[in-house]
């Protein structure tokens, strides 16, 4: 089956053409089956199910971070979905979602949440790397998070080499609702990542922290946009990365402050350790406003290891190859001690260093 070519992750002000980066065309099989989708719930001091069956026809109108040109991905009856509703003010609910492949060339999953007014939950999404055969998967969180509700999102990706990732994000926040993420991205195949996060209430903040490890000739596309349109809110985007070998990677972060986002804030910051010739990095950062009192800030920090760092572990015995692999290693401890779930940062330690066992064998 030929596969069809879709134009995902597009920015939404473009800028100069022959960059390459106002969005990513991907191949993708229209021949999709469900993905595998394990879910696990618990609650903190709370013996009863505090999360409910919902309706995903409620999130049509929820936006996602790759766009509208991905939605044939996520049809109906070729979705694996997870609808949920959180309903308990008093129950701290934790969902954990396994995702894995099929045996079919394509595969598709969704999980949306519903959190009511008040709520407090965490989702802990992985994807593992136990896929029969190579191909492609996507996955879509879509989240509508009420009034005063806390969400917590947690991704981490471990696919395999010959596994091709879509990961797809949305948001709406109400009234002093808060949006946390977390990605962790230590797989070995190309990886599409698209967010988007709409500050509609008043009050409403999301924070965001994105880490990523890219070796051999592995493509990294990431697409994050944060839209300011309720008054006093506040978004901050952290994203620290490493390249190695021949590994490519586009990050578009956007911030557009709408007009009536009076008094809103919002930064971002990227860190890009290369340490391989043939690296291809491309950042493109951007804020638009259409609000006068308003503050946003962007920077980023792109470049190899300084002299200076070299010879403190030259001092020390440790050669430049290693000094790397404890470099990278450091990045990925800082933000998987952020997880706050033993069972997931073991499952991150493991991969590591199984990953960067791997490259350093191909050396």
């Amino acid at each position: 089956m030929d596969k069809n070519t879709i134009n995902i992750n597009k920015l939404p002000s473009k800028t100069w053409y022959w960059l390459h980066m106002n969005d990513t065309k991907v191949s993708w099989n229209p021949e999709i089956a469900p993905c595998k989708v394990t879910v696990e719930e618990t609650f903190e001091d709370k013996e009863t199910n505090s999360l409910i069956s919902g309706d995903a026809a409620e999130f049509v109108t929820v936006e996602s971070g790759a766009g509208r040109e991905a939605d044939p991905i996520f049809a109906d009856a070729q979705t694996e979905k997870t609808v949920l509703t959180a309903s308990d003010k008093d129950a701290k609910a934790t969902i954990r979602l396994a995702v894995d492949g099929t045996t079919a060339a394509s595969a598709a999953g969704a999980c949306y949440l519903t959190a009511e007014e008040g709520t407090n939950t965490t989702i802990i999404e992985t994807f593992t790397k136990k896929s029969a055969q190579a191909g492609s998967l996507a996955y879509r969180t879509m989240i509508q998070a009420k009034k005063d509700s806390r969400v917590r999102l947690v991704q981490v990706f471990m696919q395999d080499e010959e596994q091709t990732l879509l990961n797809d994000i949305g948001c709406v926040c109400d009234e002093n609702a808060k949006f946390d993420i977390l990605q962790i991205f230590i797989g070995k195949g190309d990886f599409y990542n698209g967010i988007r996060t709409d500050l509609k209430g008043t009050g409403a903040d999301t924070q965001v922290e994105i880490g990523y490890l890219g070796q051999k000739i592995q493509k990294i596309d990431v697409n994050l946009i944060i839209n300011h349109f309720g008054k006093k809110t506040n978004c901050e985007i952290q994203v620290d990365g490493t390249l190695k070998d021949a590994a490519e990677k586009v990050f578009r972060g956007t911030i557009d402050f709408k007009n009536g986002a009076s008094e809103s804030t919002g930064a971002e910051t990227e860190n890009v350790l290369l340490l391989g010739d043939d690296v291809i990095n491309k950042t493109i950062p951007i804020i638009l406003c259409a609000e006068e009192d308003v503050e946003g800030s962007h920077g980023a920090t792109i470049g190899e290891l300084d002299e200076e760092t070299l010879f403190y572990f030259e001092s020390r015995g440790i050669d430049k190859e290693t000094a790397e692999d404890i470099m990278t290693r450091g990045k990925f401890e800082m933000l998987y001690r952020h997880i706050g779930d033993e069972q997931t940062q073991k499952l991150v330690e493991a991969q590591l260093a199984e990953v960067m066992a791997d490259d350093r064998e191909e050396l």
